[in-house]
């Protein structure tokens, strides 16, 4: 009877003992849990801040292909002034050189707006979970704002790439020796046509950017972010 008891006194204290044990390591499981836990906010910060770092190459197409552009007016100039088919070839070889690289940058920017977009998705899912209603729909107005710049893009890329198609068709009409004064102000209106409605588009799309960037300084300061801007 007495060993029974003692046993019996040894198991419940044993049972306390694992009870209290089990509950320590329960509540630092949920502590560790509650730590590691990623702040909504913070999350759609790294996807942002990431797609910034992807367009990069985009910004860094902005100077030379400005460069190229005015470098190819120059020429385009000279060779309006030239009546030699030999010396105004030379300038036409340069222009259409100008041109091509034109078409290279532009899909280098392509590329790098593409790739910043789609990291941009992946705060759409992360955007549904915000609590603060507020925060919600200042991420919402950025959705949509980058869904309408990305939109602008592509239309911009694509008109700016057909107007260097004219560009390049009109070097090649220069160097016709039968041609008209016609035929010339015919494609030079193709040209300006198509060009002021990449300048209408550049204009949207800064538009769009500058919406975006301000959406985003409200975003980072509702959700308690402390990002410093440069």
């Amino acid at each position: 009877m007495i060993f029974k008891i003692v046993v019996c006194k040894g198991g419940v204290t044993v049972f306390k003992r694992k009870s209290i044990f089990f509950l320590m390591i329960a509540v630092l499981l949920l502590t560790v849990s509650a730590c590691a836990k990623v702040n909504p906010a913070e999350d759609i910060y790294n996807h942002l801040e990431k797609a910034v770092s992807l367009e990069a190459v985009f910004e860094a197409q902005q100077v030379p292909l400005s460069q190229a552009e005015n470098e190819e007016y120059d020429l385009y100039d000279e060779i309006l002034k030239l009546s030699d088919l030999d010396e105004i070839s030379k300038l036409v070889t340069k222009a259409e050189d100008l041109a091509f690289s034109r078409k290279g940058m532009i899909e280098k920017e392509r590329e790098s707006i593409q790739e910043a977009y789609d990291e941009f998705l992946h705060i759409k899912p992360i955007v549904e979970t915000l609590e603060n209603k507020d925060l919600l729909q200042v991420a919402n107005d950025l959705i949509a704002t980058m869904e309408n710049r990305f939109q602008t893009y592509n239309k911009l890329y694509t008109e700016y790439k057909a107007a260097i198609d004219l560009d390049l068709e009109l070097y090649t009409l220069v160097l016709k020796e039968d041609l008209t004064i016609e035929e010339l102000e015919a494609q030079h209106d193709k040209v300006n046509d198509s060009y002021s409605k990449v300048n209408d588009l550049k204009d949207k799309f800064n538009e769009y950017t500058l919406s975006y960037n301000d959406l985003k300084r409200d975003f980072y300061k509702l959700g308690d972010l402390n990002v410093v801007y440069n």
